[in-house]
Order: structure tokens, then C-alpha cells, then sequence
């Protein structure tokens, strides 16, 4: 007989608790290419006010996941490969949760209905 799985998976130690506000993790998939990008792209893109963003980057910077580059009046942004590898096992665990999640509503309620 095989041992019951965890209700919570090892995975949730994974979640990167600097990415568990929404938008540090869209700043971060955003810049997911390595490249570099002005924060006004970024700032356009998530609809928000670029002070905003740049708390946010202030943070992910301070973490080594962000790299900061002065050009003139601009501000340029890119992940780093600590942000990367940090990224890529944040929405590894978080599908894993939500996996998790989805197997155990399931299991006390039936396979989800459709809306309509």
C-alpha cells in the first residue's frame, strides 16, 4: 500500500514570497526575455502609474532579480538569471498549487460545472 500524498505539496516551499503580489510577478514575466526594457513599457503594460512600478522594481532589484540602468531621463529594467531561475520556480510551484487545489475541490464536490 502506498503512502497517502501530502494534502499540501512539498512544491508551496517553492513560492517565492517577494512574488506572491500579483504585480512583482507580472513585472517579472514582462522582462522574462532578459532583455531590457524602459519602465514606462512596463508601466503601460500593467496599467499603472510608473512610481508604482518602480516601488516594485525597487524591491525585485533588492532581491538581485532586477537589474537597474540609468539612460538620460529613463529608467531601463531586466531580469537578471537569479530573477529567472526564481521566476521559473515560482509559477512552477504556483501551477502545482493550483493543481493541488483543483484535485482536492474536485474530490469533495464532483468535476466542476460548466457556467453555463
Amino acid at each position: 500500500m502506498q503512502p497517502a500524498r501530502p494534502a499540501v505539496p512539498s512544491s508551496h516551499l517553492d513560492l517565492d514570497p517577494l512574488l506572491l503580489l500579483p504585480v512583482r510577478l507580472f513585472v517579472m514575466c514582462l522582462l522574462a526575455d532578459l532583455r531590457w526594457y524602459e519602465d514606462m513599457v512596463l508601466a503601460n503594460a500593467l496599467r499603472i502609474e510608473p512610481p508604482a512600478v518602480a516601488l516594485h522594481v525597487e524591491l525585485l532589484a533588492a532581491a538581485g532579480y532586477v537589474s537597474i540602468r540609468a539612460a538620460g531621463h529613463r529608467t531601463k529594467l531586466r531580469l537578471t538569471p537569479l530573477g529567472l531561475d526564481r521566476l521559473i520556480g515560482h509559477v512552477t510551484a504556483l501551477q502545482e498549487v493550483a493543481g493541488t487545489a483543483a484535485r482536492l475541490v474536485t474530490s469533495r464536490h464532483g468535476a466542476p460545472r460548466s457556467p453555463t
